[in-house]
């Protein structure tokens, strides 16, 4: 229908309704005549005298075909009404909100009939289009709840759902189910070197291929990142899981063609079984991410199958966490300090501050018995805090207690520490608080963490140096950093480590380690300390390649502060000669002389 046609239509019932309700209110107007009439019958027939008896004959008859007209009357009214009415809005509601005329600039009653059809009729066309989107956003809102935006694999959510399901069926059937938990090897470094593009695609194709090697009525999930989980119903034993991880693992190991480049990729692998003890979904998926970081610690790339044992380490790692938290409001961490020599002279120009954890109940702890775990929760910020407080302290106090002293104290700086945004401020207010000169501060920096993130990592070292601190790169050559980054860096001093050290004069690829390390650290006006020596030839071979500073249990253990006093103020045995018995502190060792 056209717009000027629906307009007529309108305009006509329209019309009719405005006659119909004054046709209604003139009907409406004759019934208080009737009533009039009808109570004034009997002063009338008195008036009228002899000829009001033929009066009676007519008058009842008279109200009964006025009543009767009047009812009819109304009911044409109303149904004529409701008709037009119907009629415009049948005609209206066919009518497409676009081919709606323009709605006529009418005072009267048309007009304002014509724009509430107008209004009706567009609530009408905007609720039809809403009902009929309804089941689309009903299934877009349940893909984005229940799917993984990338992969559009089922998420978290839907996996636990539907392993919840499955874990009843099994136990009514008296089956068994395996739930497959993986994770990509160093997908981080993916990431960092390629982009997160590249990831993003690596993801998808490795979602794609590991679906094609699964049943129908298997279920893949990606839980986040770059880890996914498979659940396997109505499995024997763990033979079918393990084929099925095997599987995978052999799928994935084919290069990814992305953005025209090959990546490779490997995948750990945790499995994990139903019990005929009852488990909630939590429970065996935990289990399989257990058993997952039990297979990336035997060399990743690999399947382990859970069983009990595995749990142990898990709950002393979370009771070890529970008891971390609150260790440095109990004062529960110490320092202990090892010192550093000047190797042409053999005086101790610095010591390096070592923490230990006093447990109530484990004893003494070393930092590869925590400080791994304090990485991971972000605990090892509080407590890096507080070592960089406490050796500034007494490293400022033994000066005090010895005159002309320029004792230096060496600091490890961890990864977290150093992404923290106010580092270099909080360790302005730790000098100013504890008087001690920034030169005689020396932050410690691994060459992984250093190369992490470079150009941040160069400006926040960039900052330290200006603040007049030096800066360390400890266990050089462990590490990936070139030298044209090293040229970049503002450090100090490079730090070689022990792995090197041990082979020195015994082994030639680690002898040529460490003479090249001198020669680039000279070459680039860097000053070089030797850890870990533990013997006079060590000592003495260092000394004739023209290493600057040095430390080992051949001079010294890591001590209690208490004992530093006195090792400052004995006579060095190993200036300018060979030592025949080193110097020895009693403490206990670690492995790694921290």
């Amino acid at each position: 229908m056209s717009g000027d046609d629906l307009n007529r239509e309108i305009a006509f019932a329209g019309q009719r309704v405005k006659q119909k309700v004054i046709f209604a209110l003139t009907l409406a107007s004759v019934i208080p005549l009737l009533i009039l009439t009808y109570a004034f019958q009997a002063p009338v027939r008195q008036i009228l005298g002899p000829i009001s008896q033929y009066t009676e004959a007519f008058t009842m008859p008279a109200l009964l075909v006025f009543t009767g007209l009047l009812m009819a009357g109304g009911g044409f009214v109303v149904w004529d009404v409701a008709s037009a009415i119907s009629r415009a809005a049948h005609l209206a509601t066919a009518t497409r909100v676009a081919d709606l005329p323009t709605v006529p600039a009418r005072k009267d009653e048309i007009g304002t009939l014509m724009t509430s059809f107008a209004k009706m009729l567009a609530t009408i066309e905007q609720q039809t289009d809403e009902i009929n989107q309804f089941p689309r956003r009903l299934d877009q809102l349940a893909r984005q709840a229940f799917r993984d935006s990338l992969t559009s694999l089922p998420n978290r959510s839907l996996f636990m759902d539907r392993l919840a399901h499955a874990l009843t069926r099994t136990e009514r059937r008296g089956e068994q189910l395996a739930i497959l938990f993986l994770d990509l090897d160093r997908f981080k470094v993916v990431n960092d070197s390629l982009g997160h593009g590249v990831g993003d695609q690596l993801l998808i194709g490795v979602s794609q291929r590991l679906a094609s090697c699964l049943r129908p009525e298997d279920t893949i999930a990606r839980l986040g990142g770059d880890e996914f989980a498979i659940l396997i119903e109505d499995v024997k034993d763990d033979k079918a899981p393990a084929s099925v991880a095997d599987r995978l693992t052999s799928e994935l190991q084919q290069p990814f063609t992305v953005e025209g480049r090959e990546v490779v990729i490997t995948v750990s692998i945790g499995i994990a079984m139903s019990t005929a003890k009852r488990m909630t979904p939590e429970d065996i998926l935990r289990d399989a991410d257990l058993a997952m970081y039990h297979a990336k610690g035997k060399g990743k790339a690999r399947y382990e199958i859970f069983d009990k044992s595995m749990n142990a380490p898990a709950q002393e790692r979370m009771d070890l966490e529970l008891d971390l938290r609150n260790a440095v409001a109990r004062g529960e961490f110490i320092l202990h300090y090892q010192p550093i020599l000047e190797l042409p002279t053999g005086r101790i120009v610095e010591m390096e501050a070592l923490v230990r954890w006093k447990h109530p109940q484990r004893g003494l702890l070393f930092p590869g018995d925590f400080v791994g775990l304090s990485e991971e929760t972000g605990l090892i910020v509080p407590l890096g805090r507080w070592v960089l407080h406490e050796a500034c302290r007494q490293t400022r106090q033994w000066q005090l207690a010895t005159p002309g002293s320029n004792l230096a104290i060496s600091v490890n700086l961890s990864a977290r520490q150093l992404q923290q945004p106010g580092l270099v401020e909080e360790i302005a207010a730790v000098l100013r608080e504890t008087r001690l000169d920034p030169g005689a501060l020396r932050l410690e920096i691994t060459e992984t963490v250093v190369m992490h993130d470079a150009p941040t990592t160069l400006a926040k070292l960039e900052a330290l140096k200006a603040l007049g601190v030096q800066l360390a790169i400890d266990d050089f050559g462990t590490g990936y950093s070139s030298l044209g980054y090293l040229k970049r860096f503002p450090v100090d001093t490079l730090k070689i480590d022990r792995s090197f050290v041990k082979g020195i004069g015994q082994n030639v690829e680690d002898s040529a380690i460490v003479r090249a390390v001198i020669t680039v650290a000279k070459s680039l006006g860097l000053s070089v300390t030797a850890e870990g020596i533990e013997s006079a030839d060590q000592l003495e071979q260092l000394r004739s390649l023209g290493c600057d500073h040095g430390q080992g249990y051949y001079f010294a253990k890591p001590m209690p502060s208490d004992r530093v006093p006195a090792l400052l103020l004995t006579t060095a045995p190993w200036a300018g000669q060979r030592a025949s018995s080193p110097v020895l502190v009693n403490s206990k060792p670690t492995s790694n002389g921290h």
